[in-house]
């Protein structure tokens, strides 16, 4: 295994943990001051941070499975754990906010005079959450890796309902607007679902073997027709192997005058470094005289 490659897996191993070991420790305290305050916004963000937790959780899985060798069975290893990561945490997330928006839609139906949640200790527990959760959004920012930035919006997105729990709490601790709290949390979570859909659908993607957003298949296939004595492109594939890394495979058509291996070496050479696709198979099929001379 690349020593590199391992020495990164372990980083990102790290602050997984130190991600969930700090939410564990805030989920148990905004239940039990949740339930203290009467506030439904507190007991949503801590059933929203349990499933954030369960999202690091399953990714710490993913990079311990993605970096096990391959063996007979699983050629490829087990890369594409982390593809499945990150599509059962986005439908993890999904399902949990939609339990929250229910939950707050029941409160506000049936919300009365005695149960106005204590707004001083909404608002005190909240700020915590700003801390906590904030902490754990900058250890995933700045990497490209999908469970990474799945991640880090769950937390971004924690951080702000954190925020809007926080001016709620104080608002209703001068007021008597008891049905801020549920109406918050309504609010936090429909943003959260919509800054989430385009994780969940980017993961959909990859788990069907799509093209990965960051490249054009027209693009590759114009670069490869671009190739001296390359008459045409009979089977092109490109699929994801991970979050990370991409494979692809060609059938390529090449003149008689070719110099089989030099182009094999050109194409399989300028793939890697120009799309940065790390898994390249290609095989070059040299056509008659006649069927070229039909193409060109």
């Amino acid at each position: 295994m690349n020593e590199t490659r391992l020495n990164k897996a372990k980083l990102t191993s790290r602050k997984y943990q130190i991600g969930i070991t700090l939410n564990i420790v805030f989920i148990i305290v905004e239940f039990i001051f949740g339930g203290v305050a009467n506030s439904i916004a507190l007991v949503t963000d801590a059933v929203h941070n349990m499933a954030d937790v369960l999202s690091l959780v399953i990714s710490l899985i993913a990079i311990y499975l993605m970096n096990k060798k391959p063996t007979k069975r699983h050629t490829y290893g087990f890369y594409n754990t982390t593809i499945m990561s990150a599509m059962i945490n986005s439908v993890i997330l999904f399902v949990s906010l939609g339990i929250v928006i229910w939950e707050s839609i029941v409160r506000l139906s049936t919300q009365s005079a005695g149960s106005q949640p204590v707004g001083w200790l909404v608002a005190v527990v909240a700020l915590s959450g700003v801390v906590i959760n904030g902490l754990t959004a900058v250890l995933m920012n700045g990497s490209k890796e999908l469970n990474d930035r799945s991640n880090f919006w769950h937390f971004f997105g924690d951080t702000l309902l954190s925020v809007a729990v926080f001016a709620a709490g104080l608002i209703i601790s001068l007021t008597d607007w008891d049905w801020l709290d549920p109406t918050i949390s309504i609010i936090a979570a429909l943003f959260i679902l919509f800054e989430s859909w385009s994780v969940l659908k980017e993961s959909f993607e990859m788990s069907t073997n799509a093209v990965p957003q960051r490249l054009e298949s027209a693009d590759i296939e114009g670069y490869l027709l671009g190739f001296a004595h390359v008459v045409a492109i009979n089977d092109l594939h490109i699929w994801p192997l991970s979050t990370t890394e991409t494979a692809l495979s060609a059938h390529i058509e090449i003149d008689q005058k070719a110099d089989y291996f030099k182009t094999l070496d050109q194409i399989t050479t300028g793939i890697e470094e120009k799309f940065q696709i790390g898994h390249v198979t290609v095989q070059l099929e040299t056509c008659d005289k006649e069927h070229c001379e039909a193409k060109i």
